[in-house]
C-alpha cells in the first residue's frame, strides 16, 4: 500500500502553486508583450541586364527583386544619391509681386521719369534697369506686365535720343508686345518718337529665343515637358509663364532649369551633362563581368545613400538560357564579390524561386537574414526559458520527494512517488 506523508503533501502543493504562478505569469508574457519589428539594415539593390536580354524578360525577372528579397533578408532598401553637382538644375521660382514689391518698382520707374525730365540720362538708364531686374524676380502677370513694358517703353526713348534708331524700334516693339492696347498721345510724345513707335509695329512681334548648348551634343532638350530638339540649337520661348527646360542623355544625369523669358529676350544656357554613377557603373560590368574595380564607385553610392552593402543582380543570356549574377559588396571591399549565377525559369512562380536562391547567396555572404532577431521570441513555447525552468523545479521537487522517503513508520513502506494533477 502507498502512502503519502504531511510534508510530501505539502512539498506537492507548494510545487503546484509555483508551477500555476509560473505558467500563468508566461502566458501572460506571450499574450501582453508585443512582438517588436526587427531593425532593418539600410542596403542598396542595383539592377542591370545585359543587351542580349529583351526587355520585356528584364522587367519581368528584375521588377519583383526588391519585395520578394526583403521577405527574406532583413534589409531596406534605400536609393542612390546622385553625386554632388549632379543636379544642375536651377529651382527658379517667380513668385506673385506683392504691395511692397511693386512699390519699389513703381518708385524707381518715376525716379527715372524725373532724370529723364532733367536730361541725366545716365542715372535714368541705370534707374531702369534696376527697375527691370526686380520685375524680372516676379511671375510676368498682369501685376507687373504693364511695368515691364513702360520700363521698355523708357529704355527705346533713352536709345532714340542717343542716334539708336534700330535699338528704340527693338524697345518699342516689345513694349507694344507687353501692352498691345496702348497708343502714344501725341500732346505727350515728339513726331520722331511717333514715327520710330509706328515702325516698331511693323517689325512684328518679338519672340523669347534661348540657345542651349549643353554636352555631350545630341542631348535631347525639352521645354515643359514637350521634346522641341537637340544640343546645339535655338528654341523659341513663346509662354511668358515660368518654363521647365531639361537636358538629358542617356547614361547621364539631367539637368533641369526654370527660367521666364519675356518677348525679345535672348539667352545662352551653356553646361556640361554630368555622367550617371549607376550608369557608369553598368559600364564597368559590363567590361570586368566579375566587378573588379568598381569597388571606389560602390563606396560612394553607399557613403551617399548611408547603406552599409550593396547587392548588384546583372542579368546574361548564354546559349539561349538567362542567368541572374548575384553580387554583393560591404564597406571595405576592394570590389565586389560574384557570389554565383541563378539559371531564370519562365515557369510561374519562378521569381520566387529565384529570389530566394539569390538571397540564400547574400546570406551566405553575411547578409543580415529575415526573423534572425525574432528567434528566441517566435520560437515555440517548449523552447521557452520560463518552460525550462518549469521542468528544472519538477525536477528538483521530485529529488527532494525521494530524498525524504526513508522518514516513514510502520510496517507498511512507502515507494517515495509524489501524484501532481495539473
Amino acid at each position: 500500500m502507498r502512502s503519502t506523508s504531511s510534508a510530501r503533501k505539502f512539498l506537492a502543493v507548494l510545487l503546484c502553486g509555483i508551477l500555476s504562478l509560473e505558467w500563468t505569469y508566461a502566458a501572460a508574457l506571450s499574450i501582453a508583450e508585443p512582438i517588436p519589428e526587427p531593425i532593418r539594415e539600410p542596403c542598396i539593390l542595383l539592377k542591370f541586364s545585359s543587351p542580349a536580354v529583351s526587355e520585356s524578360m528584364a522587367r519581368e525577372s528584375l521588377e519583383p527583386m526588391p519585395g520578394l528579397l526583403q521577405k527574406e533578408l532583413r534589409v531596406r532598401w534605400v536609393a542612390p544619391q546622385p553625386a554632388a553637382g549632379e543636379t544642375a538644375g536651377l529651382a527658379g521660382r517667380y513668385p506673385e509681386a506683392d504691395d511692397a514689391s511693386l512699390e519699389r518698382i513703381s518708385g524707381k520707374i518715376a525716379e527715372a521719369l524725373r532724370r529723364m525730365d532733367r536730361m541725366e540720362t545716365r542715372e535714368a538708364s541705370a534707374l531702369l534697369s534696376e527697375a527691370e531686374t526686380e520685375a524680372r524676380k516676379f511671375r510676368a502677370g498682369k501685376t507687373v506686365l504693364p511695368y515691364l513694358a513702360e520700363i521698355f517703353l523708357r529704355r527705346g526713348l533713352l536709345s532714340l535720343w542717343e542716334g539708336d534708331r534700330s535699338g528704340a524700334e527693338e524697345m518699342f516693339a516689345r513694349s507694344r508686345v507687353l501692352r498691345p492696347d496702348f497708343s502714344p498721345d501725341p500732346g505727350l510724345f515728339s513726331p520722331t518718337f511717333r514715327e520710330s513707335w509706328d515702325r516698331s509695329g511693323e517689325r512684328g512681334a518679338p519672340e523669347a529665343e534661348i540657345l542651349v548648348q549643353y554636352l555631350p551634343p545630341g542631348s535631347t532638350v525639352r521645354l515643359d515637358g514637350e521634346p522641341v530638339g537637340t544640343t546645339p540649337g535655338r528654341f523659341k520661348v513663346r509662354s511668358r509663364d515660368p518654363v521647365r527646360v531639361r537636358v538629358s542623355f542617356p547614361g547621364y544625369q539631367d539637368m533641369e532649369m526654370t527660367g521666364q523669358w519675356l518677348p525679345g529676350d535672348s539667352e545662352a544656357i551653356e553646361g556640361g551633362l554630368v555622367r550617371d554613377r549607376v550608369a557608369t557603373l553598368g559600364e564597368l560590368l559590363a567590361s570586368s563581368p566579375e566587378g573588379k574595380g568598381c569597388g571606389v564607385l560602390l563606396a560612394d553610392l553607399a557613403e551617399a545613400a548611408g547603406a552599409s552593402r550593396v547587392a548588384i543582380l546583372v542579368l546574361e543570356q548564354r546559349n539561349g538560357t538567362t542567368f541572374m549574377k548575384v553580387l554583393s559588396f560591404a564597406g571595405g571591399d576592394p570590389s565586389p564579390a560574384l557570389l554565383g549565377e541563378v539559371e531564370l525559369s519562365r515557369e510561374e512562380g519562378a521569381a520566387v524561386e529565384t529570389a530566394s536562391r539569390a538571397a540564400g547567396l547574400l546570406a551566405g555572404a553575411g547578409w543580415p537574414e529575415a526573423n534572425t532577431d525574432r528567434q528566441e521570441i517566435g520560437s515555440p513555447w517548449y523552447h521557452k526559458k520560463w518552460f525550462l525552468f518549469m521542468v528544472g523545479a519538477i525536477a528538483i521537487g521530485a529529488a527532494a520527494a525521494v530524498g525524504g522517503g526513508g522518514g516513514g513508520g510502520g510496517s507498511t513502506s512507502s515507494t517515495g512517488t509524489i501524484g501532481v494533477t495539473f
